[in-house]
Parts: structure tokens; sequence; C-alpha cells
């Protein structure tokens, strides 16, 4: 009986042209289109990574609410954070105010008419993607924590955006400058 003894395929000379092809295309792009080098780079880190590509999507967005957002047509779910609900209020120096609803505001200006790329993470129980998402270099999902307009969802996200959170809640910055109910048990207190 002859064994076969197995070697290592090596990827073929095209896909090296064409990973040096990417790697010389980020290099002289630069900083000037941020945008194509970050889709390149990602590219880039497809070819070179043992992982599967992850679940992209990219495009205009609708903002739903603090934490939800509609992204070429696709529901997307912001990973590891949790916002006021629309309906929900804060107390502020004995006054309501309607967080929710700022919060909801507060990403469609961060977003601003740009382009939003997102990177799923998970499917939650709706079916909707879970996911990070940028909008130009902006990490949308520590954005809306570091501004006090999300809170970290440990259950879901661990201690992923602990220091954003840290840094609004010190400076008072968004919901942490008023009393608040964390909005899972605001929504649990309606079923």
């Amino acid at each position: 009986m002859t064994t076969r003894r197995r070697t290592k395929r090596h990827a073929k000379p095209r896909v090296w042209l064409a990973v040096i092809a990417l790697v010389a295309a980020v290099f002289l792009i630069g900083d000037d289109h941020p945008q194509l080098r970050q889709v390149l780079e990602a590219l880039l880190q497809d070819f070179v990574s043992d992982k599967p590509p992850a679940n992209r999507q990219a495009g205009n967005v609708e903002v739903i609410d603090g934490y939800t957002i509609d992204v070429a047509g696709s529901r997307v779910r912001l990973y590891g954070i949790d916002a006021p609900e629309a309906a929900q209020t804060c107390q502020r120096d004995g006054r309501t105010w309607a967080c929710g609803t700022i919060a909801e505001n507060s990403l469609v200006s961060t977003i601003a008419g740009r382009q939003v790329r997102c990177e799923e993470q998970d499917i939650d129980r709706y079916g909707r993607s879970v996911a990070t998402c940028w909008a130009g270099e902006e990490n949308l999902n520590a954005w809306m924590v570091e501004n006090g307009w999300a809170v970290a969802y440990r259950q879901y996200g661990g201690a992923i955006y602990d220091p954003e959170e840290a840094v609004a809640r010190a400076a008072r910055r968004g919901i942490w400058s008023s009393e608040f109910v964390m909005p899972w048990d605001w929504r649990e207190s309606r079923r």
C-alpha cells in the first residue's frame, strides 16, 4: 500500500497578484479616500485571514431608533449597546425630557447622510442582523455610548463598550446627566 503525502496547497499566482495589487492600492490611496481604503483593507483582510468573511452591509441608512438602523433595506441592531426607546423619558432637575427621541435624533445627526457600513456579529431572535456599524471612520456603536445616548449592553456585548460608558458617566453626558431606567428594564415594564 502506498500512501500519498499530503502537501499544503499554495495559492495560485493570480491570487497573490490580487493580494499584492490590494496592498499597493491601499498604500497609494493613503488617507485621501477613507471609504475606498476601508473597502480595500477589508478585502485584503479576507484574503489573508483564515476566517470566512463577515457578512457586510453598506449603503444609505434610515435610523429606526437609538439602536436600530435600516441599511440598504436590511434591519440592523447595533451590537453591544442599548438605547432608550423612542417613547422613553428621563428625569433631570425634576423635569421630564424625551431622552429616547433625543437619542434617536443624535444617531441621525452623527450619521448626517453619510454612507454606513456594518459588520455582522450575530442574528437576534427577531431575525435582525446584530452588527458593529461605521459612518465613515466613526464607530456608531461606540459613539452612541461615549456620548451618553446608549449604554453598554453587557448581556450581549460583554465589556466591549465599558470604556466609552465610563467616559459618558464621568462627563455626565446624555442620559447620564439625569435619572433614567435602563432601556431593557423600561421595555420589560411595558410588557
